[in-house]
């Protein structure tokens, strides 16, 4: 049966006295109902504009103020993870999914500003992901490429502990890919992009800080924890954030009279945790090392896996070597305390990393540096005790001589 020609179209008038609009759709009149409530609507904070809705007056901010922020969305956005993985989330820190993978759970960015302002959402417009657990396989790798170049390419040299040839931007957690651009940010020097490291290293902190018991234990035993699989990309993600916070506090010239740089207390609180996590794991206990991989794991993968973990606990003992504790305790008095807390040689069970050749040689190419060069020369015996570090501190530290040098 064709359809009736005769049906009268349903109208939507506006009850406004003296207004005769109407609308086929409702939702258009409850909007044009906007124009006549004079209190709701939205007035712009940079001129003299007022917008009926919110998504007019965030586009009228980008186009006409390009250089101001725009105002939050009311509703509350998914976590990070959340976001990314497309499933549902209170909107709580931390939310009940990350709290079941044992994630760590990071609130996305809210920011819809210029391209030119450096914000989180022009590096990660799909909504930044800090998890362990999540990859982010399906973002545009281009946008942060510019940023990790950056640290491979001028952070790197003098931070060596990520191995470049086996870093995928789209299959590492993306607490360490945010972790690396955030350098990647700093360094690049530029205001706007400093402004923008700081609010993603802030981010990341907050994190760290919120979801501690996921990645933090006290306890001081080197030898315990080796049956369970380390964090170690979560414990490279907060050292990054550590070294980002020193390069923070200089630029305020907060230094002590040994040269050392007095961090907040936050940031040492986070580097005292991290070394006693480190230290209560055992992780720099070589034996310890090789007890993370099974006997018929690929060497290759062990090779790395080893040499990451050496080069981490070099970094990290550098940085327990740039910073002094707060000198003062809760009581206000005057605390010599402290540096027992952070990284020792003697700490260092382990012997010097390989050769920086073998190190940054192109994934697939160690057998040429091998082949090229004395396999002594460039390959240690770990095996040796007589060789680790540690076993230096029994010559270099003496605790009748209050010099501190090392």
């Amino acid at each position: 049966m064709p359809p009736p020609t005769d049906i009268v179209p349903v109208w939507f008038q506006c009850d406004y006295p003296n207004c005769n609009a109407k609308y086929r759709r409702k939702e258009h009149l409850n909007r044009h109902r906007n124009h006549h409530d004079k209190e709701i609507n939205l007035a712009c904070p940079y001129c003299e504009s007022v917008l009926t809705r919110n998504d007019l007056l965030r586009r009228h901010i980008r186009n006409y103020h390009p250089q101001r922020e725009p105002p939050p969305s009311r509703k509350f956005r998914a976590c990070s993870a959340c976001h990314a993985r497309k499933v549902r989330c209170e909107g709580v820190s931390p939310c009940n999914a990350c709290q079941h993978r044992g994630a760590l759970c990071v609130p996305s960015g809210g920011e819809t500003v210029s391209e030119q302002q450096f914000s989180i959402n022009d590096l990660f417009p799909w909504s930044p992901v800090s998890t362990i657990n999540d990859s982010i396989s399906d973002a545009p790798r281009w946008i942060a490429h510019d940023y990790i170049d950056i640290y491979f390419n001028t952070f790197h040299p003098s931070w060596p502990f990520l191995h470049r040839s086996t870093f995928d931007f789209a299959k590492e957690p993306c607490v360490l890919v945010q972790s690396v651009v955030a350098i990647g940010l700093w360094v690049k020097g530029t205001q706007e992009a400093r402004d923008a490291s700081i609010r993603l290293h802030n981010r990341l902190c907050s994190a760290f800080y919120a979801q501690m018991d996921q990645w933090c234990i006290s306890s001081s035993n080197p030898c315990q924890n080796t049956n369970t699989s380390w964090p170690i990309t979560s414990f490279q993600s907060v050292l990054l954030n550590i070294i980002l916070s020193l390069f923070i506090a200089r630029e305020n010239a907060s230094t002590d009279l040994s040269m050392r740089c007095r961090l907040p207390q936050d940031k040492y609180d986070l580097l005292v945790a991290l070394v006693q996590s480190c230290r209560g794991r055992g992780i720099f206990y070589y034996p310890n090392m090789l007890l993370q991989h099974d006997d018929d794991a690929p060497l290759a993968l062990v090779y790395v896996s080893i040499e990451e973990i050496k080069r981490f606990g070099l970094a990290l003992y550098k940085v327990c070597r740039l910073c002094t504790p707060t000198p003062f305790d809760l009581s206000g008095e005057c605390s010599n305390g402290g540096r027992n807390d952070l990284l020792t040689l003697a700490d260092l069970s382990f012997c010097m990393p390989d050769s920086d050749e073998l190190w940054n040689a192109p994934l697939g190419g160690e057998s040429e540096v091998l082949n090229k060069s004395d396999s002594s020369a460039v390959r240690r015996d770990n095996r040796d005790e007589k060789n680790w570090i540690s076993q230096a501190s029994a010559l270099l530290y003496d605790a009748r001589v209050g010099l501190d040098w090392i």
